[in-house]
């Protein structure tokens, strides 16, 4: 797998709303989001979820470091505009979003 796209970056708190960044996923590719969170942010969380809505893929630790998916990756058989969502479960901060692709 090799990086895709800019590296993506926000600021959130536990006490707001998820952020959502375009992933504009190609036919039989797979992906996989990597995710840092600063000192403050205690539990970042992050998902992929396809044009429909429906979460694809999500990190499943509390910690400042997310991984989409940390066992494997997301593929898809067809083209999708899917999307990244980033969230905070507890602290705040700022944070960086990496993508990659195979």
């Amino acid at each position: 797998m090799k990086p895709v796209g800019k590296t993506l970056s926000g600021k959130q708190s536990d006490s707001g709303g998820p952020q959502t960044f375009p992933l504009q996923a190609e036919a039989n590719h797979c992906y996989r989001v990597y995710a840092q969170g600063t000192e403050g942010i205690k539990d970042l969380d992050v998902g992929i979820k396809d044009s429909t809505g429906s979460v694809v893929g999500e990190d499943s630790s509390d910690s400042s470091t997310a991984v989409v998916t940390e066992d494997g990756a997301v593929c898809f058989k067809e083209a999708d505009a899917a999307s990244i969502v980033v969230s905070v479960g507890l602290g705040s901060g700022t944070y960086a979003v990496q993508v990659w692709e195979d």
